[in-house]
């Protein structure tokens, strides 16, 4: 049995006993953390407590995706043995360089633009209000430069209310939700990306690994990423993406105008990030592991 963790849940545990197989649990955070951080916190607090602690001594594995997290589970008493570290990944056959992403930049307007993508949740760890402070810089430097917002969720109002009071939205496109299947065709309308995640509110450690990195890798474009835990070890300074200090629009402004003004630059850096991709960071190699 394969369970992706739920704060809610301990189907897995009952199924693998019912059944007597093994139960493979997949941890990304801990929910009660997550509600108390990004949402509201959960009532009846130590139901959850106890529901997790059995999803956590139960499983013959837990699968997690960062380093950061196995240093939380083994302070949680999961031995280590018990422990795999595998950053998530990309099907390289979905998001590919070649893929045609013509229609979707025609149906925005942008066919002769410089376009930024940024794809997500607009969840409060994303830096989706970063990238906003730094558009107007980057339209400023760039008049081709066009950023294309793919997703939606609770930080879109705030990005929006920048940009907005910045003047630099009538050079956005904004899709809203998009179904999964879509989204390698507004990736594949874009000529770089942008990744800037911020570091915990509270001080503690960047424990994510985002799918949208390794989904940019695969495209072969330029990326502009935060320097922050994972994303800065899956990432190599100027070999694979520029890298800029987490939470500064300066910087990040900095390193997208320098991709939009040099595709030499972005060629070089996307097909080294294709590569590490496709060698190291693809579903297929997760589950063989």
């Amino acid at each position: 049995i394969y369970h992706r963790f739920d704060e809610g849940s301990i189907a897995g545990v009952l199924l693998s006993r019912a059944l007597r197989v093994p139960l493979v649990l997949e941890y990304n955070g801990s929910g009660i953390w997550i509600a108390d951080h990004w949402d509201r916190p959960l009532p009846h607090r130590r139901i959850f407590e106890a529901i997790e602690r059995t999803n956590l001594r139960h499983a013959h594995l837990v699968v997690t995706v960062s380093k950061v997290l196995k240093e939380e589970l083994l302070g949680k008493g999961v031995e280590s043995h018990r422990i795999l570290v595998l950053p998530n990944g990309v099907d390289p056959r979905v998001f590919y360089p070649e893929r045609d992403g013509s229609a979707v930049r025609r149906r925005l307007g942008i066919e002769d633009r410089t376009v930024i993508g940024f794809i997500g949740t607009f969840g409060p760890w994303h830096g989706g209000e970063v990238l906003a402070l730094s558009a107007a810089e980057v339209a400023r430097a760039h008049p081709r430069a066009a950023f294309l917002f793919v997703g939606d969720g609770p930080g879109m109002k705030r990005v929006r209310e920048i940009l907005r009071e910045s003047g630099a939205e009538d050079r956005c496109r904004f899709t809203g939700t998009v179904r999964q299947e879509e989204a390698p065709d507004y990736l594949a309308a874009c000529d770089l990306y942008a990744s800037p995640h911020v570091p915990n509110p509270d001080g503690s450690r960047f424990f994510g690994s985002p799918t949208k990195l390794f989904e940019y890798m695969a495209m072969g474009r330029g990326i502009a990423a935060s320097d922050l835990e994972q994303i800065g070890e899956v990432l190599e300074a100027e070999k694979t993406a520029i890298l800029v200090p987490p939470g500064d629009p300066g910087a990040l402004a900095a390193a997208l105008i320098r991709l939009a003004e040099d595709p030499a630059l972005r060629s070089r850096l996307g097909r080294a990030a294709r590569e590490a991709a496709v060698e190291r960071h693809t579903w297929d190699r997760n589950a063989r592991a």
